[in-house]
């Protein structure tokens, strides 16, 4: 629970629609709050809004840039990614990021979703001011080319 008595949120990022169900099935009858998305770009959308969410799990799809924004620009936030690839992933990920190995058992993932929570639950969940002289991010390439996001253009429209 949070200050307010709400259940923590836990935003479950992966495209596979049967796993990702069963996941937010699994920590909804824990008492969390499951935020199902299907795509990188829906799972920052929502990290950007109103919820304030304190876990992220997700698949393969968004690692590699997608999860070190998410580590640098909400450091309150832990992070579970799950693959089928083990040991051979780790290497990529921000530090403090947890690799939970598919096919996992349920008491394996609510294990990691604890640990993970522990890491982080004095940390603050909001984004933090870049400092000066970091550009802003005007787009994010995640993973294999899946979740890029647009912004606005400087270049005039010549459709």
């Amino acid at each position: 629970m949070i200050g307010d008595g709400r259940p923590l949120a836990i935003l479950i990022a992966e495209a596979d629609q049967l796993v990702r169900m069963v996941t937010a099935d699994m920590l909804t009858d824990l008492g969390y709050r499951a935020i199902e998305v299907g795509t990188a770009a829906e799972a920052l959308a929502v990290l950007q809004g109103p919820d304030t969410v304190r876990m992220l799990i997700t698949g393969r799809s968004i690692v590699g840039d997608g999860v070190a924004l998410v580590h640098h620009r909400w450091p309150g936030v832990g992070i579970i990614v799950t693959s089928g690839a083990g040991a051979d992933l780790r290497s990529a990920l921000p530090p403090g990021t947890r690799l939970l190995s598919k096919p996992y058992k349920f008491a394996d993932l609510i294990q990691e979703v604890e640990a993970g929570l522990g890491q982080v639950r004095d940390e603050p969940a909001t984004a933090p001011v870049l400092p000066s002289g970091v550009p802003p991010h005007r787009g994010l390439e995640m993973g294999n080319g899946v979740g890029a996001l647009a912004a606005p253009s400087t270049e005039p429209d010549k459709s």
